[in-house]
C-alpha cells in the first residue's frame, strides 16, 4: 500500500487518538477548516444538497453533481477528505462507478448507506431500508472496484429508527463480512445505544464512527466523551453551513433594513484579510514569474 495516497493519509490519523472530521461544503469552508487547524475534512450529502440544489435532504443530488463538489474540494485541500456517497446511486454497479469516481476526485474515504432510494437524512423520519443482502452486494460491488487498497470504506446503516438497535448491530456485522474499514450507525439515539454499539460491535475490531451533528437525535458528546464509548472518530458534518446560513441571514436582514454597510460592518472579514488567506499575494507572484 502507497504511503502517500489520500486513503493512506486518512488511515495514519488513526495513529494519533480520536480524531473529527470537519464538515466543509466547498472550497472556501474547506480552506478554512484547514486553516483552523482540522485533521481532515467531510463532505456531506445533507450539505450539498442545500448548496448546490437548495434543497432538503431527499436524495435530489445526482451522482456526477456530487462527485463535482468533491473534486473541487479536494483540489483547495492538503487534508484528507470523507465524502457522502449516500446509497452508491443505484445497485451493485453504480456503487462500483462511485467509488471509482470519489477515487478520481481525490477523495480518501466514504460511507455507504442501507437506505432505499430516495434516501433522506438518516436524522429524518420515514427512512426505509434495503434488504442486508442487497448491502451487502453493493459492499462487494464497490470494494472488488477500488483501485487505491488505502481508500478508505465505511459501511452505514440507518436501522437504528427503523428496526431498533439490535438489528443495526446485526447488519453492521453482516457488513463487516464484506472487507470494509469502519461502521457506522447513524442516529443513535442515547448513550445506552452508543454502548450497546460499541459492544456489540468490539470484537470485529474495526473502528466505529458517531455523527456529533447537533441539531439530529443524538446526544450531544465531545470527542473524548464519544471514545470513551467506544468511538474512535466522528463528524461535524454541517455546523459550517449552518453557521454559515445564520451568520449570511443575520447580515443580509441588516444590510437591507438601513441600505448601508456600516451597519454590517463589525461582522465583515477586512477585505486585506481575506484577500490574504485566500491566496493573493501568491497568485500575483506568480503572475509576475509568468505573466507579461
Amino acid at each position: 500500500m502507497r504511503s502517500d495516497t489520500p486513503g493512506a493519509r486518512f488511515r495514519r490519523l488513526f495513529e494519533q487518538g480520536p480524531f473529527v472530521c470537519m464538515g466543509a461544503h466547498d472550497p472556501l469552508t474547506a480552506r478554512i477548516a484547514e486553516a483552523a487547524g482540522a485533521k481532515a475534512l467531510y463532505v456531506s450529502g445533507f450539505a450539498l444538497s442545500a448548496v448546490i440544489a437548495g434543497a432538503p435532504d431527499f436524495g435530489v443530488l445526482t451522482q456526477t453533481e456530487m462527485f463535482e463538489a468533491i473534486r473541487r474540494i479536494c483540489r483547495v485541500t492538503s487534508l484528507p477528505v470523507f465524502a457522502d456517497a449516500d446509497t452508491g446511486y443505484g445497485g451493485p454497479l453504480e456503487a462500483r462507478r462511485t467509488i471509482e469516481l470519489w477515487e478520481e476526485a481525490g477523495a480518501a474515504a466514504l460511507h455507504l448507506e442501507d437506505q432505499e432510494a430516495p434516501k433522506k437524512c438518516g436524522h429524518f423520519a420515514g427512512k426505509r431500508l434495503i434488504p442486508t443482502a442487497d448491502m451487502v452486494q453493493k459492499l462487494h460491488a464497490m470494494l472488488d472496484a477500488r483501485r487505491d487498497p488505502g481508500f478508505f470504506v465505511i459501511a452505514r446503516t440507518d436501522a437504528i429508527a427503523v428496526e431498533g438497535i439490535d438489528k443495526a448491530i446485526e447488519r453492521l456485522r453482516a457488513y463487516a463480512a464484506t472487507g470494509v474499514d469502519a461502521l457506522y450507525a447513524d442516529a443513535p439515539e442515547s448513550r445506552d445505544h452508543m454502548k450497546a454499539l460499541s459492544s456489540g460491535l468490539g470484537d470485529l475490531g474495526l473502528p466505529i464512527l458517531f455523527n456529533m451533528v447537533r441539531s439530529g437525535k443524538s446526544p450531544v458528546l465531545t470527542m473524548q466523551e464519544a471514545a470513551k464509548l467506544g468511538f474512535v472518530f466522528a463528524l461535524c458534518p454541517v455546523e459550517s453551513m449552518l453557521t454559515e446560513h445564520r451568520a449570511v441571514s443575520e447580515m443580509m436582514r441588516r444590510f437591507l433594513a438601513d441600505q448601508t454597510t456600516d451597519a454590517i460592518a463589525e461582522g465583515l472579514t477586512p477585505f486585506d484579510e481575506f484577500n490574504h488567506f485566500i491566496g493573493l499575494s501568491e497568485m500575483a507572484e506568480l503572475n509576475r514569474r509568468y505573466g507579461t
